[in-house]
């Protein structure tokens, strides 16, 4: 009996898992994918910034959502534009406040790089690096339908990244 149950619950994750369904803007349908910045962001909310940059380098960024649906952080220019004026403004203050967050975050990931660099350890540097490329990348993919400030900020996570790549030699 036990071992059913076990059997049935560990089936229940699987299928959770494998069928990580994007909810809709209207969030009717719950998604089983935790947004792939959400963990670092939290962590570094909370002041736990070694957790945060250690979830930020480990997380795969070409995974999605990169951010909760109810997030402004992933509206499209077409949702915010079509946003009421009100709403905008308020949308608009919190996409800000959120964005400062994870550039706060971000240059917390490139710090630590540095600081591994200056320790010798460029392995260890090319890791933080890579993992601010690719989280520039996830959020300037081509083809999606982001905020402009938004793919902005994944710009400047690149150059960022590729700069400080070179000075460890990729």
């Amino acid at each position: 009996m036990k071992t059913t149950s076990t059997t049935v619950v560990l089936a229940v994750l699987l299928l959770l898992t494998a069928c990580s369904r994007k909810a809709d803007r209207s969030g009717s349908m719950a998604s089983a994918a935790v947004p792939i910045a959400q963990p670092a962001m939290t962590a570094w909310q909370q002041g736990d910034k070694s957790t945060a940059i250690s979830c930020f380098v480990q997380a795969n960024w070409s995974t999605l959502p990169l951010f909760a649906a109810n997030s402004t952080l992933s509206l499209s220019e077409e949702e915010f534009q079509a946003l009421s004026n009100t709403d905008r403004q308020a949308r608009s203050r919190e996409m800000m406040s959120q964005l400062d967050v994870f550039k706060k975050l971000a240059a917390a990931v490139a710090q630590a790089g540095r600081d591994a660099a200056s320790k010798g350890d460029t392995a260890q540097a090319r890791k933080y690096f890579t993992s601010l490329k690719r989280c520039g990348m996830a959020l300037d993919q081509p083809g999606c339908l982001r905020l402009r400030v938004v793919q902005l900020v994944g710009q400047a996570l690149e150059k960022m990244a590729d700069a400080e790549l070179a000075k460890v030699g990729q």
